[in-house]
C-alpha cells in the first residue's frame, strides 16, 4: 500500500519563530508511526497542523489523496477520518465508561458511513465488544471518574475505535501510567489496533521499544532523522540530542 499522510515543504511561523520548518513526511497506509523527540522539537505543531487547529504558513498537506491543508478540525476528523486522542484523557466525566463509548459512536458522522457492515450492531454492542478489547468489561458502569487514570486513557482509546478513524494519532498515551499500564497499552496498540494507521508521540523510549518498527526525530522543528528504531537508537545525532536526556529521567512507578 502507498502513504495515506504525506507533507511537503510544511512550515508554520508563530511570532517569527519557526516552530515546524520545510517538514516532508510521509505514513503509509496501515503503518504504525512513532514521532519522538526532545520538549519543543515540533512534535504537538506536527499533530495540530495534521488535524487543522493550527494552520501552516506555507506547505501542503494530503491525507488518502485529498488536499487537507487549513481545512478545519470537525471536517478533517468527520470527513476524512482523522482521530486524535490528546495526551490527558477527554472525557464525559458524570457518564459511564459505556456511554462514553456509545457517544463516540454517535459522533461518528459520515466517517462511519465509509465502513460497511454486513451485520450492523447497536451501539451498545459495539461499546461492549470495545470494552472487552480494552480490559474494561468490569468497569462498563463505573462513571469516568471513577475510574484509574491508566483505565481513563485506555477508554478514550476506545473512544477513538468506536469513531472507526482511518489515522488514529495517540499524543503521549502512557503519560502518567504505571510500568505494567504501559505494557498493556503497548499490547493493545500491538494487536487490537493491527491493521489501523496509526501515529504516536512519545517520550517512554521503553514503550517506543515495544510498539516500534519506524521512527521519526524531530529536533528544533525539523526532520532529524528517520528509519528503523535500531538505526535511530545508533545514530549519534539522535543519542546527542535526544536519547541521553530520556535515559536519565527516572523511571515509572511500579504501582500503588
Amino acid at each position: 500500500m502507498g502513504d495515506i499522510l504525506v507533507t511537503e515543504h510544511l512550515s508554520v511561523c508563530f511570532s517569527g519563530f519557526w516552530a515546524l520548518h520545510d517538514v516532508d513526511f510521509s505514513v503509509g497506509e496501515g503503518e504504525l508511526r512513532v514521532v519522538i523527540g526532545p520538549n519543543g522539537a515540533g512534535k504537538t505543531t506536527l499533530m495540530d497542523l495534521i488535524t487543522g487547529r493550527t494552520k501552516p504558513s506555507s506547505g501542503k498537506i494530503w491525507f488518502g489523496g485529498h488536499d487537507i491543508t487549513g481545512k478545519s478540525p470537525h471536517e478533517i476528523a468527520a470527513k476524512y477520518g482523522i482521530g486524535r486522542k490528546f495526551q490527558g484523557p477527554n472525557l464525559f466525566e458524570n457518564m459511564t465508561a459505556a456511554e462514553n463509548l456509545e457517544l463516540a459512536a454517535a459522533g461518528r458522522g459520515t466517517v462511519a458511513g465509509t465502513f460497511l457492515r454486513s451485520a450492523p450492531k447497536s451501539a451498545a454492542e459495539e461499546a461492549d465488544g470495545v470494552l472487552r478489547r480494552i480490559g474494561l468489561t468490569g468497569k462498563r458502569g463505573l462513571l469516568a471518574c471513577e475510574l484509574s487514570h491508566g483505565e481513563r486513557q485506555w477508554l478514550e482509546i476506545g473512544m477513538l475505535m468506536m469513531q472507526d478513524p482511518k489515522l488514529m494519532i495517540l499524543d503521549e498515551p502512557t503519560a502518567g501510567m504505571t510500568e505494567e499500564e504501559t505494557r498493556q497499552t503497548g499490547e493493545m496498540i500491538q494487536n487490537l489496533l493491527k491493521g489501523r494507521t496509526i501515529l504516536v508521540v512519545e517520550h517512554d523510549m521503553k514503550f517506543v521499544r515495544q510498539v516500534a518498527k519506524t521512527v521519526t526525530v524531530l529536533h528544533m522543528g525539523r526532520i532529524l532523522a528517520q528509519g528503523p528504531l535500531a538505526a535511530i537508537e545508533n545514530n549519534p545525532e539522535v543519542i546527542r540530542v535526544y536519547l541521553k536526556s530520556e535515559d536519565k529521567e527516572a523511571p515509572k512507578h511500579a504501582g500503588p
